[in-house]
């Protein structure tokens, strides 16, 4: 379980469980064959000049990449992958 903790400067934290189900979902969506094309168009609707090319996205939002990703991060529990503290007091913790 991927697990959020922010805390404000107004001494008011949030906690967010996130379930490893939820992220598998998630990048079930990511790497769909619909999603891809919609980031290709995205991508390139601004870029008159440079065509960002369609490999890319699917290299990076490849559905196994994404499913083996997950089953390591799961395998580390505990591991501290952001902890943020800002200048006005807030803190992001985002711990496995």
């Amino acid at each position: 379980m991927l697990k959020i903790k922010i805390k404000t400067s107004n001494k008011i934290a949030f906690f967010l469980p996130v379930p490893y189900k939820i992220i598998k979902t998630a990048s079930s969506i990511l790497a769909s064959k619909k999603f891809r094309n919609q980031m290709h168009k995205w991508a390139n609707q601004d870029s008159k000049n440079k065509h960002v090319p369609d490999a890319i996205f699917d290299t990076i939002l490849n559905k196994q990449l994404m499913n083996e990703m997950i089953r390591e991060l799961s395998n580390h529990k505990g591991t501290v992958l952001v902890d943020a503290k800002l200048h006005d007091g807030t803190e992001v913790i985002v711990k496995l």
